[in-house]
């Protein structure tokens, strides 16, 4: 059974993705959400329109000046009055119905799912693409393996299905740090990902990265990534000796 829950959606100023993942979106959807947010980093106006054109039920939250990823689903999630949350960027195209209705069949039936994803296994990290595939609660879904991978696997702002609780129990996410680090505090707590076999959903914006304004910007050149895996393995060094983030 559906429960109400919340729309949280990350935008910011790819608007030839964001129309086309709303559309396809909405049409997918088993029920209907309580509340649909719209958030836009980009502080362009212009996403209202976007928006009203593909979900005139949503409401749009357009941030002033640059937040980026984490303030600004902290932002939306303030806003979020129900206990569920299927979350989505703005870069996705979605294929087929019923991937609510089972979501929330596993995430009710293992505490321990922190969300469920909907992308094919073979679009995922290869470290996952020949994990086996399960069936609970009717439903076939395969688990991400937390032990695979030092931060990953634990969480993913990809779309899908998550609980508010387990969010709301790590405080304000930018305070927690990046994607890869809300992972890994949600593997610290017991949580792990797992992923529907059937997949829902299909990335339309490869190439199409955004630069973070309050991270780094990706790591292009051969200087730029040694450097990035050398902060990667020295952050996982103070972990290992007990740091707590």
């Amino acid at each position: 059974m559906i429960a109400p829950y919340t729309v949280v959606l990350t935008s910011c100023g790819r608007f030839d993705l964001l129309e086309p993942t709303i559309v396809s979106l909405v049409a997918t959807l088993d029920a209907p959400p309580a509340d649909f947010i719209v958030i836009e980093d980009s502080g362009d106006e212009a996403v209202r329109e976007i928006v009203r054109r593909a979900a005139p039920e949503a409401r749009v939250i357009v941030n002033e000046t640059r937040l980026g990823q984490m303030r600004s689903i902290d932002r939306a999630y303030a806003e979020v009055g129900t206990d569920w949350a299927f979350h989505c960027e703005d870069d996705w195209e979605f294929g087929r119905p019923g991937y609510l209705t089972e979501s929330f069949a596993l995430l009710r039936a293992f505490p321990q799912f922190s969300m469920v994803g909907l992308r094919a296994q073979a679009e995922l990290n290869p470290l996952v693409r020949s994990a086996a595939v399960e069936e609970a609660e009717g439903v076939r879904f395969f688990r991400l393996d937390p032990a695979l991978h030092p931060e990953y696997f634990g969480y993913s702002f990809n779309p899908g299905l998550r609980r508010m609780a387990d969010l709301r129990a790590l405080g304000p996410l930018a305070g927690v740090g990046g994607e890869e680090d809300v992972s890994w505090t949600m593997k610290r707590r017991g949580l792990h990902m797992v992923n529907l076999a059937d997949p829902a959903v299909r990335h339309i914006g490869w190439e199409r990265h955004v630069d973070d304004p309050t991270t780094r910007a990706k790591a292009r050149k051969l200087g730029q990534r040694l450097a990035r895996s050398f902060r990667k393995r020295i952050k996982r060094l103070r972990r290992a000796l007990g740091a707590t983030r």
